[in-house]
């Protein structure tokens, strides 16, 4: 097992350490389940194409010549091999249950099997599948071709993926890839704020396991792995985990991903101490079964924070960038996402009213509030008045139901103190 000997990116002496110099060095370690950067079974960074794998025993040198270690975040230089081969960790292993019965779960030829029920999950590219329905947008099959061709030269950068997944999307428009695009390389700095978030609310929750609900390509996650000792990232789309994978490399954080249903999750009740999920309410097809998966994987005083998009938010609709689109019935939306944009819809936005109803008393319904700097310099001077304004209760009484998205926050507990309320009633 090898440990890596630089720093890890939010290090304090990260910037001192910026130029890497004429070689990066490793060494063997007997346990480095602590460290930061947790290179296990042989895995290595290559910053150089001069580098050479020298076996698990030996101290590998790779000449650098002065490459930063930003440039080999950015550029895939500091990517890790992404081998679909390498074995889930131990404590993750613990966790895992059946999402058909909760039975235990047993090692099979190609996956996992289910030693109640039989059920059986394959483990597609390296990564458990153990979805009970496929993605709303795209059938199992025409996912695994999508793949195929997506993968079909290696070595791919997490940005280049990214740009060759719209280019083999023809039902996504162009004028949207961009917006796509930009808004999943911009994940890891709403992961972090969301974080932050969530630490506001419930103090010290970092400090125990944590699962990134509906992960997508990995922002949350990359920014969980930095501040929690351990997170696992789940999505229902085996493609956008496969494209997270290689950002989560080319990051240093050494995290698992699962590709399962929000709905029907595969670990056992009270595995997470916290569950964060940035826009997936909307994306699942029944957004109860998530609030409830979400507290039964909850430990007794666990805490969620998840944010949604508004429906009726006074700005375009996020997904299709058309404006009043929330007004629409839900039956015709899709129709008429083909008519204007030619791409299919399948989101579920939510109004408060609908979130305030759906978590009861189980979490909070939050107008969006932002730090100093979220939004960026040009942006400041709103989200300063924003901040002003939200204090004001008339305007949030009249402003509340049109903002763009709404934040929520809720525990176990609170869901627990509401069951024997509800019960004890006459």
């Amino acid at each position: 097992v090898l440990a890596l000997h630089v720093a890890d990116g939010v290090d304090e002496q990260h910037e001192k350490r910026r130029r890497i110099g004429a070689a990066v060095w490793y060494r063997r370690q007997s346990d480095v389940a602590g460290d930061p950067l947790d290179c296990v079974h042989d895995q290595f960074l290559m910053l150089s194409s001069g580098g050479q794998w020298a076996g698990p025993d030996a101290v590998f040198m790779a000449p650098a010549q002065s490459l930063s270690l930003p440039e080999a975040i950015t550029t895939n230089k500091g990517a890790f091999p992404l081998r679909e081969d390498r074995p889930l960790p131990r404590w993750l292993r613990d966790i895992l249950a059946c999402p058909v019965c909760r039975g235990d779960l047993d090692d099979s030829a190609n996956g996992f099997r289910c030693s109640r029920c039989d059920s059986e999950f394959p483990n597609r590219h390296g990564i458990p599948d153990f979805r009970l329905a496929p993605d709303p947008y795209i059938s199992v099959q025409d996912e695994l071709v999508k793949i195929g061709k997506l993968l079909d030269t290696p070595g791919k950068s997490f940005r280049r993926l990214l740009a060759d997944y719209y280019e083999l999307s023809p039902e996504n428009p162009p004028e949207l890839h961009q917006h796509y695009i930009a808004a999943m390389e911009g994940s890891v700095g709403r992961g972090e704020a969301l974080l932050r978030r969530l630490e506001a609310s419930a103090p010290d929750i970092l400090i125990g396991r944590l699962l990134d609900l509906g992960c997508g390509t990995g922002g949350l996650t990359v920014a969980a792995a930095k501040a929690c000792p351990e997170v696992v990232g789940v999505d229902v789309a085996l493609r956008w985990l496969l494209i997270g994978r290689q950002r989560l490399a080319e990051a240093f954080v050494d995290a698992p991903l699962i590709c399962a249903n929000a709905e029907a999750l595969p670990f056992r009740e009270s595995a997470f101490q916290a569950v964060v999920g940035d826009a997936v309410i909307e994306h699942v097809r029944d957004s109860r079964k998530l609030r409830d998966e979400t507290l039964r994987v909850l430990k007794p005083r666990g805490a969620f924070f998840f944010t949604t998009n508004n429906r009726y938010s006074i700005l375009p609709e996020p997904h299709v960038r058309i404006w009043g689109f929330g007004l629409l019935p839900r039956r015709v939306m899709e129709r008429a996402s083909w008519a204007v944009r030619r791409t299919p819809y399948k989101a579920r936005l939510h109004s408060r009213s609908e979130l305030r109803r759906l978590f009861d008393a189980n979490g909070e319904v939050m107008l969006p509030w932002y730090h100093a700097g979220e939004l960026g310099p040009r942006n400041e001077r709103i989200r300063m008045a924003w901040e002003r304004l939200r204090s004001i209760p008339i305007f949030r009484k009249v402003v509340g139901a049109v903002v763009p998205q709404y934040f929520i926050a809720g525990s176990r507990s609170a869901a627990r103190q509401a069951a024997r309320a509800r019960s004890s009633r006459p």
